[in-house]
């Protein structure tokens, strides 16, 4: 009996022993399995990584060459335009010339006087290619600016005063709706007023053929860094056909405009960390947004 106990003793052992060397090696399997499932997983991982930093300097290189085409494009759009703008001019100049040229070489005093005409608007033809010019530097200028604290609404009525005696003898009614707490701006004020003089002279010009003329200057908080000017009239308001292309250089619904203005007012209003925007007013007539750092940002610099 004794015999036969020992020996059922050593069977349940050798079973137990015999489970758990089984347990053990499907355990050993099983880490063996995940550990290759992890490394193929990583594997993947490194791969998508990989796979992400090339597309990633791909699209760098695809936005540099589409910043750089777009470069090209808009220079090549600016010279063309420039050498379009300038060769009227040129053209009216050399044309003045000859004819002067002829009317000496016959003589006579009618002559001399028709020639002096000639050349007068030959000399006229000039200056319009070298205000072209000046402004072309303004537009393309990125030379810093220097910048205090001003008082917007002094700006703005010196401004008003100024573009009104420049269009004499336009007159218009002006409305002042300045709000208290945009007073002190952070700008160059030559620039800013300068900005200020176009955008009520363009809203004169747009009025100049009814009898009813009103601009209204207005001021409001946009936050504590920025302050917005609007600039608002009663006229005819964009026209569709310019109403996309308004800011660009040499665009202009005018007779003798160049087309510089606004293209000038939006560089100096960006300059300074503005923008500057045009919209259609309800019931009429256009107006004129740009926004300007507030005194406050004088002490962030």
């Amino acid at each position: 009996m004794n015999v036969a106990a020992v020996s059922r003793d050593l069977s349940a052992q050798k079973n137990s022993e015999a489970e758990l060397r089984h347990l053990n090696e499907t355990l050993e399997r099983r880490v063996e399995e995940r550990t290759f499932e992890l490394a193929e997983a990583n594997k993947h991982l490194v791969a998508e990584k990989l796979e992400l930093a090339q597309a990633d300097l791909r699209f760098q290189k695809l936005q540099n060459e589409f910043f750089h085409a777009a470069r090209v494009t808009a220079a090549g759009q600016m010279a063309a335009a420039l050498a379009h703008e300038i060769s009227q001019p040129l053209t009216a100049i050399v044309n003045s010339v000859y004819a002067a040229k002829r009317l000496l070489a016959s003589g006579g005093p009618v002559n001399l006087l028709t020639a002096q005409e000639v050349t007068e608007e030959a000399a006229e033809q000039a200056l319009r290619v070298s205000e072209i010019v000046r402004g072309l530097r303004l537009l393309v200028s990125k030379s810093e600016t220097e910048k205090r604290i001003e008082l917007l609404p002094s700006m703005i009525e010196e401004a008003s005063t100024l573009a009104l005696s420049s269009i004499a003898p336009l007159a218009a009614r002006l409305r002042f709706e300045f709000d208290g707490k945009a007073r002190d701006v952070f700008v160059n004020r030559v620039q800013i007023q300068q900005v200020l003089v176009n955008l009520i002279r363009n809203a004169l010009e747009a009025m100049m053929d009814q009898e009813s003329r009103e601009i209204t200057l207005a001021t409001r908080v946009l936050g504590d860094d920025m302050v917005e000017v609007a600039v608002s009239d009663i006229g005819p308001g964009i026209h569709d056909d310019i109403a996309g292309r308004l800011f660009e250089p040499f665009v202009s619904n005018k007779h003798n405009g160049m087309g510089l203005g606004l293209a000038i007012s939006r560089s100096i209003v960006e300059a300074h960390g503005g923008k500057l925007t045009a919209e259609q007013k309800p019931g009429g007539g256009s107006i004129f947004r740009f926004t300007l750092p507030s005194g406050g940002a004088a002490d962030a610099s």
